[in-house]
């Protein structure tokens, strides 16, 4: 179950892509998610968030739905943070 809006995003866009995603505890890759699949959510993340929300080595070091959440939340509010 989603509790967050970024998380429910996430939830949905992995479904969209054609992964078996029931919820936030979903490992991205073990749900179907391969490179190709990858590089299509990253790019979707930075449509919908910004650049750089989602690195690819977060992304294959933290690969749970919740986790992807997470580091997208965290990398939006730190570009977000003026120098």
């Amino acid at each position: 179950m989603a509790s967050t809006e970024i998380e429910s995003w996430v939830v949905d866009t992995c479904r969209e892509l054609g992964l078996l995603v029931e919820g936030v505890g979903d490992d991205f890759f073990l749900a179907g998610g391969n490179s190709l699949t990858a590089v299509r959510l990253i790019a979707k993340v930075e449509e919908r968030f910004g650049e750089d929300c989602l690195p690819p080595d977060d992304l294959f070091e933290r690969s749970g739905v919740g986790q992807i959440a997470e580091t997208i939340l965290a990398n939006r509010e730190r570009s977000q943070v003026p120098d």
